[in-house]
């Protein structure tokens, strides 16, 4: 328990520079659609490695909070509780605002967004063959099916729990390979996607990180670090570069290794990076839009002819992130307190143990 006291401060930390980079990505391609330019040199780079973090971290995170409670069916319906409160009532939040624009306009659509089927799958976050009417929702597919996987870790006796865990990995390794070919099957080519081996590599090292040195995590976590910005130089020199998403795993693999070894105290300057990773999910959801509103109302007051269109992108971020940060403080952190405080007592009450987080 001391450890992860220790852990999840810089863990929070690191997600929160993690959000930003999305963020930043998701500027810079939407500067250049607004203004033409190539904000940071990186609008042509569809992923920034922090979806490949998260996903690292969530295996991470989970297996570092619960991984004790493993074979005790009582901890299911604390924790898929707990799961469903933190994902789901903020998600249908945002999706009420979203949804109707594309019936009042259409055309912001591709079509699918008004049906009535699709806008359940939707905000079920049941996979489909196309992104979730809340694009930046498509991680959110792969997050709430990890947490269903993990959840049968304390129903299932550790030899069932293996062999169902070693025959997926197994599979999606040989679908990585083309020795399986599922075609036009959504749901199978869902599950043998080699982002699901993400989140258990998270898990792995959350395992291992308790045999490695605390000397050496410093090490861990320069490369981890160092790892990033070197395949943004190499995608920025080689936009084909065929490897990116596996160097951004290592990289995050990484880094967790290196929070997870350190057990240190999170220096007080990273206090604020850690309110971001605690904001991460309503940057997530919200930060697109609210890029969307200020870089339309820049162009619309024509700021770039006053400062220019890098000083108007720069802007734009800035308020944007902080209004998302508005939205986690007046919206987020209240919603999921009160629903906290509604239901898993309930939870607790009937026999339920609780975890952290």
């Amino acid at each position: 328990m001391e450890t992860n006291r220790l852990t999840v401060p810089l863990i929070q930390a690191a997600r929160g520079i993690a959000v930003v980079l999305v963020m930043l990505f998701h500027t810079s391609q939407l500067a250049h659609k607004y203004f033409e330019i190539n904000f940071l040199g990186v609008s042509g780079m569809d992923r920034s490695g922090g979806y490949s973090y998260f996903f690292v971290l969530t295996g991470f995170l989970m297996f570092t909070l619960y991984g004790r409670h493993f074979g005790n069916p009582k901890i299911w319906s604390s924790f898929i509780l707990k799961r469903f409160i933190r994902i789901y009532p903020l998600y249908w939040l945002v999706n009420a605002a979203v949804i109707p624009i594309y019936f009042l306009v259409p055309s912001f659509g591709l079509g699918f967004e008004t049906k009535p089927s699709e806008i359940v799958r939707s905000l079920l976050l049941i996979p489909e063959s196309h992104v979730p009417i809340l694009g930046v929702a498509w991680s959110l597919i792969f997050v709430v099916f990890f947490y269903f996987m993990f959840s049968l870790l304390f129903v299932l006796n550790k030899k069932t729990a293996a062999v169902l865990f070693s025959i997926w990995i197994v599979l999606i390794c040989l679908s990585g390979l083309g020795w399986i070919h599922v075609k036009d099957h959504v749901l199978l080519n869902f599950l043998l996607d080699g982002q699901h081996l993400e989140f258990m590599l998270g898990m792995a090292i959350a395992y291992a990180v308790r045999f490695i040195p605390a000397r050496t995590g410093g090490y861990w976590l320069g490369a981890g670090i160092l790892l990033f910005p070197v395949v943004w130089m190499i995608r920025y020199a080689e936009p084909a570069f065929a490897y990116p998403n596996v160097l951004y795993t290592i990289g995050s693999a990484l880094v967790l290794v290196g929070i997870g070894t350190l057990r240190v105290q999170a220096p007080a300057w990273l206090k604020p990076v850690q309110f971001l990773g605690d904001a991460s999910y309503s940057i997530l959801l919200t930060s697109l839009g609210f890029l969307s509103i200020m870089l339309k109302l820049a162009k619309t007051v024509h700021l770039s002819a006053a400062v220019g269109p890098y000083t108007t992108t720069a802007l734009c971020f800035v308020c944007a992130l902080g209004m998302c940060c508005v939205f986690y403080e007046r919206v987020e952190k209240p919603l999921v307190v009160r629903l906290k405080s509604m239901l898993v007592p309930k939870a607790a009450a009937s026999g339920t143990a609780t975890a952290g987080h």
